[in-house]
């Protein structure tokens, strides 16, 4: 048992794809229903999957990224940070826009905060030449400013939401918002955790602008970068780098993870190398690529004019999408953003995010719950098919439907 409780604390070396007492109004609402009933239908989050993985993802990168009263669509869902810590959410319409660290937590000290209620606070430090281990330095960028820094936001859909706050068959005030409520839950239900099919989760990475040196220095006014999405938040200028996106319309979810073609802040993109090479037949022309700039196919270009998306997404490129442990095919099951994992300090040739979210479980038979944290253990895979520990309802480690974000709740009573 020891060993298998060290097994969420020993390897936090995959990045947390994402992602309820406090109800919608505290974290911010969704679009008022008229908003939604103007919306051009590649707005609309596809209720079923398409013909392909690829297909899916890019439905699902229009639908989160339309201009919405100001904002893009999935900057109006709730943000994971109001869970972990309510009082950092402003209360009424608007809420503070988050500028914090990432989920995956690099010491213990720090997961067992999240877990008290301390909530996610300050930006992270990127890997730099100084503090990247040696099989990383060759992918360090060369544009790094001194003590550079990345932020994150993960924000998920009202469906996962209402499914976290109000989980079907629970009792009255139990929830999935502690690992406390969700071990309860498991418990009375006599099942592992199934989100609702249309649950959405989108994890955001951000660069600021102080991150990078003079010569690639940019801002959100007067020189902004080409082909970039930026946006101020807290007063400071961003760039968006990397977008992860999950969708419960596959039984595993579907991964799918997305980055801008752009030297400046994504210079691995791409690279196989690193994590996996770029496969997208149904919206890249070439279909595959390993860097080298491509274009957007018929296919995308039809959604982004239907959905008045901003030009500057129109840059961004789908990496690769994975509904199961094999995929994408051309890769051989390794999936990444050369972004979001590689600041997450995840190992070259290690990342396949539906792997890493297969892990995400909770210890059911111990007071508290032993709780989720990071990834395999000793030699269980980083990629493939993983070695998931024995699933025993009401007796052992239970699935949390490839969700850390609710590994990561806090403990709760």
């Amino acid at each position: 048992m020891k060993k298998l409780d060290e097994f969420f604390v020993n390897r936090l070396g995959c990045a947390l794809f994402a992602t309820f007492a406090f109800g919608l109004a505290l974290c911010g609402g969704i679009a008022p229903a008229a908003a939604q009933t103007a919306a051009p239908a590649a707005c609309s989050l596809p209720t079923q999957k398409a013909g392909t993985p690829e297909q899916t993802a890019w439905q699902l990168f229009v639908a989160i990224n339309c201009p919405n009263q100001g904002k893009l669509t999935w900057e109006t869902w709730t943000e994971q940070n109001c869970w972990y810590n309510p009082g950092s959410c402003a209360t009424g319409t608007e809420r503070k826009r988050f500028a914090h660290a990432v989920s995956l937590l690099a010491t213990k000290g720090r997961l067992q905060a999240l877990r008290a209620g301390a909530g996610l606070a300050g930006c992270q430090a990127m890997l730099t030449t100084s503090t990247a281990p040696a099989n990383m330095l060759p992918f360090v960028p060369k544009n790094l400013a001194a003590s550079p820094q990345f932020c994150e936001e993960v924000y998920v859909n009202a469906s996962e939401a209402k499914f976290v706050n109000s989980p079907p068959g629970a009792k009255p005030g139990v929830n999935l918002a502690t690992n406390v409520g969700q071990a309860s839950y498991i418990a009375a239900t006599n099942t592992a955790l199934q989100f609702p099919s249309d649950a959405v989760e989108v994890k955001a990475d951000w660069v600021a602008a102080s991150s990078l040196n003079a010569a690639s220095f940019f801002d959100c006014d007067s020189k902004k970068p080409d082909g970039i999405y930026v946006q101020k938040i807290d007063g400071v200028c961003y760039a968006l780098v990397g977008v992860h996106i999950s969708s419960k319309l596959y039984p595993n979810w579907l991964w799918a993870t997305f980055e801008p073609q752009s030297s400046l802040t994504n210079p691995n993109r791409c690279n196989p190398a690193l994590y996996s090479s770029c496969n997208d037949a149904w919206g890249s022309n070439p279909a595959s690529s390993t860097g080298q700039a491509t274009t957007l196919t018929k296919n995308v270009t039809n959604l982004m004019d239907q959905a008045g998306l901003p030009k500057e997404l129109r840059n961004y490129r789908l990496v690769g999408a994975q509904t199961d442990y094999n995929q994408p095919v051309a890769s051989k099951g390794l999936m990444g953003n050369s972004f979001v994992e590689f600041n997450a300090t995840v190992p070259p040739q290690q990342a396949s995010c539906i792997t890493c979210h297969a892990y995400a479980a909770i210890n059911v038979a111990v007071n508290p719950p032993g709780q989720g944290g990071g990834g395999p253990i000793g030699n269980a895979p980083a990629t493939g098919k993983p070695q998931i520990p024995p699933v025993i309802p009401g007796r052992h480690w239970v699935q949390l439907d490839f969700s850390w974000m609710l590994g990561f709740m806090p403990q709760g009573k």
